[in-house]
């Protein structure tokens, strides 16, 4: 089984994550366009964690990977150059992939960062496209469209441009939208868990 799922909020993707595994589903993988594959199990005392790290090297990668499986935790999905990495402990025995607060506390400063260059770039990104030149197709949908005379065709002429190039003005105008909208999330999430980690150290 497939499922689309985007998530801002790590915490809550491995929430659902394990909600699926109470009904039965097994994360096999997750691609990079936050499409989920699943496998059906009848194992559903399993628990699923997510990590997230960065690593300078596929030694290190294996390294940390060895690191956990020897503790029986099983990769699921995750690369070297992945934000997150799942795994799966099959027992159930050691529902926690951190031993103590200090493990804790270095996770969120990791998501804080991710999250903290995320926001940046994108609320960065949108504030250039909204200073320069031609911002206007930006705020008014009909200046996203490039066809010359296009409000002044009639008929067959102006139904066959409008339909040809809508999906090319939808992009434009929406793109920085949908920039902004994930800065905005981003730069929420890169809060949350600033005072996670206040947390963590009081």
């Amino acid at each position: 089984m497939k499922k689309f799922k985007v998530f801002s909020n790590a915490q809550k993707e491995e929430q659902w994550l394990n909600y699926m595994l109470e009904k039965g589903w097994q994360l096999k993988r997750v691609n990079a366009f936050s499409v989920y594959t699943f496998v059906k199990t009848s194992i559903k005392e399993q628990i699923l964690r997510l990590d997230c790290q960065s690593f300078e090297s596929e030694q290190k990668f294996q390294e940390y990977k060895a690191f956990f499986e020897d503790f029986g935790w099983m990769h699921v999905s995750g690369s070297r150059f992945s934000t997150l990495q799942y795994w799966l402990n099959p027992t159930n025995k050691d529902d926690s992939l951190f031993s103590d607060l200090s493990s804790i506390k270095h996770y969120f400063q990791r998501l804080s960062k991710i999250y903290g260059t995320y926001a940046y770039f994108s609320l960065f990104f949108t504030f250039c496209v909204y200073q320069g030149q031609g911002s206007e197709q930006f705020l008014n949908l009909k200046d996203a469209y490039y066809t010359p005379e296009l409000w002044n065709k009639n008929g067959f002429d102006f139904w066959s441009a409008f339909l040809f190039e809508t999906p090319f003005a939808i992009t434009r105008f929406g793109s920085p939208w949908i920039m902004l909208i994930f800065g905005i999330l981003s730069l929420n999430m890169y809060l949350k868990y600033k005072k996670e980690i206040a947390k963590s150290i009081g």
